[in-house]
């Protein structure tokens, strides 16, 4: 679907519903554009994930799937081992750390890079969702306490989800009513085109929009494949960049969104004598930023004592120090500097959080209601039994090894028993290129007349989502060989070779391409 403003509100304040009938790309954009701080719960049984907005900004997501978690993430991205991974778990377990405090406090990975890290993970868990073609959500009845300093960028989420992710399906049924309509470009947009990374086709295609142009015009006057800029009308659509002529208000002059007008270019700073200028060393930045990250990884979690690494029972000028010493290393003026300036925000963030906590700290009455809830905390803590607090969580779905064990069954011809552990395998992972392209040839292989077009479409899906799927592309050629499609399957065997070096099952399909090719030739010409 693409809803109007009026719709996107509804949609934001519903309380349950279907993803079947509201896509997840508009469910998110309708939280995101009313600014709504919520938790939504996604279910697909037995997938399930927790999705934390604050203001409309996603900051936090939960599932219920092992490869989701950091520690198998790290491992998939090469950055730790299974053993050290495992090692790691177990100590952050013991010393009721999070996992990446644990890496940081070991010196395995810096503040700044585990920050990297978390938010690459969690724009993967968010991804993966685009591509759920069913299920349910709920909204969840209290505001969550936002503890995560993750941000994730919503209109480009969604560019990107729906770009890489989001089925053929829903793209072909939301675009269907377009088609015929001329489209113009929204003269007041609600996202700036400048907060999104836009390839050049896709600018392309914005300022071919300017004065209107119907899907057919737009496929005519451009070498952008069709399916591209299906997907990219439907992303702008959802995000509202694009109307249809109809949507548009009567009054409204068709046009370009205009430019703000350059600011005037502010007087040049008074010169700073030689001696006086600041002078920071690579090293002092790296110092700079790791501790400013350190801080800010753990700054919504933590409470003013904590924040402030001030004792309870400390005296007034003891909260006075430790608060002017976080002030001057969370200062954000010292992060004015080259190479540096993508801190200022994040430290003018802890900063003020610095304050606040100082604020409360020095008013008795806060500071003692604050002490109470530490005492009720603590009662809690020690009531629970010991194994319970250093218990490592399992209850995961765990998508590698239902894929492993479809793999074996597979290789054993047992091709129905394998669909079944391949198919619980992509639907926990669905956006796996690897998991995606063994059940698409798995199900040729099962029953190759009634399933071979649709694995097809599948593989080439898949390449689509993971250019560099091999697998995807050596199980194209196979099919394609045995649907006698002699150049398409030799492009795509090629381009398996190539991606899958040094592995020589491709360079064997192609070989049976060839001699399945002359036999035909041979019986043709008798």
């Amino acid at each position: 679907m693409i809803p109007n403003p009026d719709q996107l509100r509804a949609i934001a304040h519903l309380r349950e519903g279907d993803l079947a009938q509201i896509p997840f790309a508009v469910l998110l954009h309708s939280i995101a554009s009313n600014r709504k701080t919520v938790a939504l719960e996604i279910e697909k049984l037995p997938l399930k994930k927790e999705i934390v907005f604050e203001k409309g900004v996603p900051v936090d997501c939960r599932s219920n799937l092992l490869h989701e978690t950091l520690p198998r993430f790290m491992v998939q991205q090469g950055l730790l081992t299974d053993e050290q991974s495992q090692d790691f778990l177990s100590k952050a377990a013991s010393q009721g750390l999070q996992f990446g405090e644990a890496l940081i406090l070991d010196g395995v990975i810096s503040a700044s890079e585990i920050y990297r890290v978390l938010q690459q993970n969690l724009a993967r868990k968010l991804l993966d969702s685009f591509s759920w073609r069913s299920g349910t959500f709920r909204v969840l009845g209290n505001q969550p306490r936002v503890e995560s300093p993750l941000k994730v960028n919503a209109p480009q989420l969604v560019l990107t989800g729906i770009a890489r992710f989001a089925p053929d399906e829903e793209i072909n049924s939301s675009i269907g009513p377009l088609v015929g309509k001329k489209l113009f470009l929204n003269p007041s947009p609600p996202y700036a085109l400048e907060e999104l990374r836009l390839s050049d086709a896709q600018q392309k295609l914005l300022a071919l929009l300017e004065k209107g142009k119907r899907i057919d015009e737009l496929a005519a006057e451009t070498t952008v494949p069709f399916d591209e800029i299906m997907r990219f009308l439907y992303t702008a659509a959802v995000l509202g960049l694009v109307l249809p002529e109809d949507w548009l208000p009567k009054e409204t002059e068709i046009q370009m969104p205009k430019a703000k007008p350059a600011a005037r270019p502010a007087p040049p700073p008074a010169p700073v004598p030689a001696a006086a200028a600041p002078k920071v060393t690579a090293a002092d930045q790296d110092k700079l930023r790791n501790q400013l990250m350190e801080i800010y990884l753990r700054h919504r979690k933590q409470d003013s004592f904590e924040l402030l690494g001030v004792a309870e029972g400390a005296p007034a000028s003891e909260m006075e120090q430790r608060f002017v010493e976080f002030s001057r290393l969370c200062a954000p003026w010292q992060f004015a500097l080259p190479g540096l300036e993508a801190l200022v925000d994040k430290a003018e963030e802890v900063f003020l959080a610095g304050a606040h906590a100082f604020g409360e700290l020095s008013d008795a009455e806060k500071r003692n209601a604050l002490l109470a809830r530490r005492r009720k905390l603590r009662e809690e803590k020690a009531a629970k039994p010991q194994s319970d607090r250093f218990a490592i969580k399992s209850e995961l779905l765990d998508s590698e090894f239902q894929y492993k064990k479809g793999q074996q069954l597979m290789a054993a011809g047992r091709y129905r028993e394998a669909r079944n552990q391949l198919q619980f395998a992509y639907d926990c992972d669905s956006a796996n290129g690897l998991y995606r392209a063994e059940l698409a040839y798995c199900k040729f292989l099962d029953v190759p007349a009634a399933e071979a077009e649709r694995s097809l479409e599948e593989l080439k899906n898949t390449l689509r989502m993971d250019p560099k799927c091999g697998v995807a592309a050596y199980y194209m050629g196979l099919v394609q060989t045995e649907l006698e499609q002699w150049e398409a399957g030799e492009q795509s065997l090629q381009k398996a070779i190539k991606l899958m070096m040094p592995d020589r099952r491709p360079i064997e399909g192609l070989k049976l391409l060839q001699e399945k090719q002359q036999k035909k030739k041979r019986r043709f010409f008798g």
